[in-house]
């Protein structure tokens, strides 16, 4: 901090006039302004090189009530204007500057978040360039480290005058921040998901001046613009925000201090939000207040104290909320589950899993209830850490797909964190070295490894070689198998890759084959051509032959160049598709394109030779818009033993009676003549020609099912066919079944 030492001296004291005001508008629709002002004396003293001491004092907060006639605003006192006083001056912060841009802050224990957080901005302001002008390219601000744009405009002997600007996007923390708000919000986390903060351009412009001799501030002004993108024009006309400052020097003076202390620091742009005093003292109090009230006399007021039970469990932290919490389900075990799920902090959810723990094994609350958190767009460290200790309580399917769902986005937000770790070590251990145990735990396993696999991958690549093995284990299911692959897909490619497999099912094989096709080498496209002219398997054969006649006729620049590639390496080798959309496998593909937007769909129908019906049916949309790609939604079946039952139910002599055959007739009318071509061939099995019901229906092996849902690239979860008679087999409430007659 040598070089911002030159501006401020130790044992020295500069004292500033310290200006804020926020003007919130509509630029171009009106004059109104909205937003407050604060006003304060700003000491800083330098005990020690880099290290100060802020003093705010005589501070005043006001806020706009109108405009003049020239158009500058009109103020009047806030109704807290004599506590904010009281509260600005009650502490002061220290600060120390490291290096050129690590700056770090020392508020009291006690100190009100909103209190530091203006005092955050009084720090950025007083932030200024150093003297050595190449130096000033990256300078620290309430927003992170910023990357700057420095012009003189004025020089005596140094710099006097100078401005500096930058573009608040490219700061290193100009990211939205966390908020606790109710996890039932259904638009929370919307802005951190998807980069909606880019629709709103955001600027800094600062200018300083110094004096030419004592090379310190003398006066600053900092205007922060803000503007909503898509409601605007011409980039300054439209709904927008301001923040001004200014500071100007009033004195200095020498001081003989030189003492220093401070505990533990804060960065200047995070902050944990949370009381300074933790007791449960006033959450009880408010608890037993709420309870209390009339529903019917008193409901008024339920609102206003429900609200402040929330905000008290919003600022307690964890090991109090936790030690207390059965003491608040004594006094209301609603009010109290009320509170935790509108609350939204992580102390607050590990909280409800500290309860559901207390549940019931079996009980079908647990699983809804952590499916939801899981769920959750902003998942914290705590809340993964909190569903493995579920996960390790119970594997059941909602608890495991919470835990892949929260460990995916946190990874996605922080990379590869301990709690992260941890997953990992706990899945390795469900699978084994290579998943040789319980059929449907590693199925299960492999589903959740998949729907979280980048993650996986980045703590040990080693888990690819479990899969491998996982893929190649003879003591294991088809579905397991092919799940082991299914993940591996979710999985970056590398020298690793899978094997062809030249004997096995066709779902095995096809599987293993897209997943070669990711990022194939010029080894793998020679594999390509030999299964284009040399399979045997007529429905490999017609599924790859499909799947690269896609690849070369796309117009997406990506898939060109893939094309590009094949073709030079098939060279004479025809390449065709095929129309038999009942009998052959088949990869489908159809896109789409308006202006800034394009949407692909793509499916997969995989037949078996010894099938009539498809084993396995996959359909996915993706959608680019706006510079992002968003997987929407993916769909996919697959299945075996359905022939005697389609047989039994729509054969020659089925159950179903001619009026099934008449409404298909009556459907295929109604549809464009494409459509109807492709249903003919789809409903042509099923048309029926006679009324016997087969009797032995029932007796026969029960057709095997698994269905999954993926919306907007995670897995919601799958489903087979044997649990949907376990499902059905639950006895409904009566009022449930009579509103379900009454629909």
């Amino acid at each position: 901090c040598v070089k911002l030492a030159k501006r401020y001296r130790h044992f020295r004291r500069f004292v500033y006039d310290y200006e804020a005001e926020t003007f919130n508008t509509v630029n171009g629709a009106t004059d109104n302004k909205s937003g407050p002002k604060v006003s304060c004396t700003v000491e800083v003293d330098v005990p020690q090189t880099c290290s100060f001491i802020l003093r705010t004092t005589e501070c005043s907060l006001s806020e706009a009530v109108g405009i003049d006639d020239e158009g500058n605003p009109l103020y009047r006192p806030a109704a807290e204007a004599e506590a904010f006083k009281a509260a600005m001056e009650k502490n002061t912060l220290k600060i120390t500057v490291e290096g050129q841009t690590d700056v770090k802050l020392y508020p009291e224990d006690d100190e009100p978040v909103n209190i530091l957080n203006i005092k955050r901005g009084i720090v950025s302001a007083l932030m200024v360039p150093v003297m050595e002008e190449e130096k000033n390219n990256e300078m620290p601000t309430v927003h992170g480290v910023c990357s700057t744009d420095f012009t003189v405009n004025n020089r005596q002997d140094i710099a006097t005058d100078v401005t500096v600007s930058r573009d608040l996007s490219r700061c290193d923390w100009f990211t939205a921040r966390r908020q606790d708000t109710s996890p039932l919000a259904l638009v929370s986390g919307m802005v951190r998901k998807y980069g909606l903060s880019k629709l709103i351009r955001s600027t800094q412009s600062c200018n300083y001046m110094f004096d030419n001799q004592k090379k310190h501030m003398t006066s600053g002004t900092c205007t922060e613009k803000h503007i909503f993108l898509p409601l605007s024009h011409e980039n300054q006309y439209g709904i927008s925000a301001m923040v001004k400052q200014t500071v100007t020097l009033r004195a200095t003076a020498k001081i003989n201090d030189r003492i220093f202390d401070h505990s533990e620091y804060l960065p200047m742009d995070v902050v944990d939000d949370k009381s300074p005093v933790q007791t449960m003292d006033a959450v009880a109090a408010t608890m037993q207040k709420l309870n209390s009230l009339s529903e019917t006399n008193e409901g008024e007021k339920r609102a206003g104290l429900f609200r402040q039970l929330v905000s008290e469990f919003r600022g307690l932290k964890g090991d109090i909320l936790n030690s207390a919490i059965v003491e608040m389900t004594d006094i209301s075990p609603s009010l109290t589950w009320q509170a935790l799920a509108q609350c939204g902090t992580p102390e607050c959810t590990s909280a409800m899993l500290k309860l559901l723990r207390t549940f019931d094994g079996d009980a079908v609350e647990v699983d809804a209830v952590v499916y939801a958190l899981g769920l959750l767009p902003n998942p914290s460290r705590q809340m993964v850490k909190d569903l493995l200790a579920m996960a390790q309580y119970k594997q059941s399917k909602p608890i495991m797909y919470a835990l892949s769902n929260a460990a995916r986005k946190l990874y996605k937000s922080e990379g590869v964190t301990p709690e992260i770790t941890a997953v990992y070590k706990y899945i390795a251990s469900l699978l084994g070295a290579d998943c040789a145990g319980d059929k449907d735990l590693t199925f299960l396993t492999l589903r959740v490894v998949g729907n979280m696999g980048d993650a996986m991958e980045a703590v040990d690549p080693a888990i690819k070689t479990t899969l491998l093995k996982c893929m190649r284990q003879p003591a294991t299911t088809l579905s397991v198998q092919l799940a082991a692959i299914q993940a591996f897909r979710r999985m970056s490619v590398t020298d690793e890759r899978v094997s062809q497999y030249s004997k096995g099912a066709v779902q095995k094989r096809l599987a293993a084959y897209l997943t070669l096709m990711r990022n194939p080498e010029d080894s793998d496209i020679e594999v390509v051509k030999k299964l284009l002219n040399q399979e045997q398997n007529e429905q490999i054969r017609a599924f790859v032959s499909s799947h690269i006649y896609n690849i070369i006729s796309s117009t997406d620049s990506e898939t060109k160049k893939l094309g590009e590639k094949i073709m030079d390496a098939l060279q004479d080798t025809e390449v065709s598709t095929h129309s038999d959309y009942t009998t052959k496998s088949r990869n489908y593909e159809l896109g789409m394109a308006h202006e800034s937007m394009a949407a692909k769909i793509q499916g997969n129908v995989i037949f078996d030779p010894s099938s009539t019906l498809p084993r396995e049916v996959l359909l996915e949309t993706t959608l680019n818009a706006f510079g992002y790609s968003m997987d929407i939604w993916e769909v996919g079946m697959e299945g075996k033993g359905f022939e005697p039952t389609i047989e039994a139910l729509f054969g020659k002599n089925g159950f179903f009676p001619d009026t099934v055959s008449k409404a298909l007739y009556w459907a295929e009318e109604q549809m464009s003549p494409k459509i109807k071509e492709v249903l003919e061939k789809w409903v042509a099995p099923l048309k029926i020609e006679g009324q016997k019901l087969v009797k032995d229906l029932l007796n026969r092996e029960s057709p095997e099912a698994m269905a999954y849902l993926r919306l907007m690239g995670a897995e919601l979860g799958y489903i087979k066919s044997n649990e949907l008679k376990s499902i059905l087999s639950i006895p409904a409430p009566q009022d449930t079944m009579k509103f379900l007659r009454i629909r």
